[in-house]
């Protein structure tokens, strides 16, 4: 079962603390991106409940970005959240952390894009031939169209097989 956008941006926030970095909103959904691309390449099944769109800067989670788009360009400070009924709360959305996988999965692409700014991760996923390009081609002028699953685990197959 896929796992809410939000736990897993949050993970990728807190895989970013634990490195002493600090991520933008751009930034986290690139990397939100990478994490999911390489899960379905890895597993054949999507990691998260939620499908990318293919905004003008790239692979968008429209959640996510209605959750971080108050931070602008700036670091994000704090987790995503989900109102809690039972506390009548606004709480942060658990991390999944028993999930030897998805782990793995989150430590190769941190270490692999981490170190990318935001803008040059937004690059890499314009690149020719990418999911976000042929789903842009085949829906001119239309915003948030939906990138196929098939076209992400076709192109992040093909990345796990070169890195392989």
């Amino acid at each position: 079962m896929p796992y809410a956008a939000k736990a897993i941006a949050n993970a990728i926030l807190n895989k970013a603390a634990e490195d002493g970095s600090k991520i933008t909103h751009l930034k986290l959904q690139k990397l939100l991106y990478y994490v999911c691309g390489y899960y379905l390449a890895a597993t054949g099944k999507p990691l998260i409940d939620h499908t990318f769109e293919a905004w003008e800067y790239g692979p968008v989670v429209p959640d996510i970005y209605h959750e971080f788009k108050g931070y602008g360009g700036r670091p994000i400070s704090s987790p995503a959240t989900e109102y809690d009924w039972e506390d009548e709360d606004f709480l942060p959305v658990p991390i999944p952390t028993d999930d030897a996988r998805l782990n793995r999965v989150l430590d190769f692409v941190w270490r692999t894009y981490g170190k990318y700014s935001g803008a040059q991760l937004s690059d890499m996923t314009h690149r020719d031939g990418s999911p976000w390009d042929k789903t842009r081609k085949a829906n001119p002028g239309m915003r948030g169209a939906d990138i196929p699953v098939n076209l992400l685990r076709d192109h992040f197959s093909t990345l796990v097989k070169k890195k392989g």
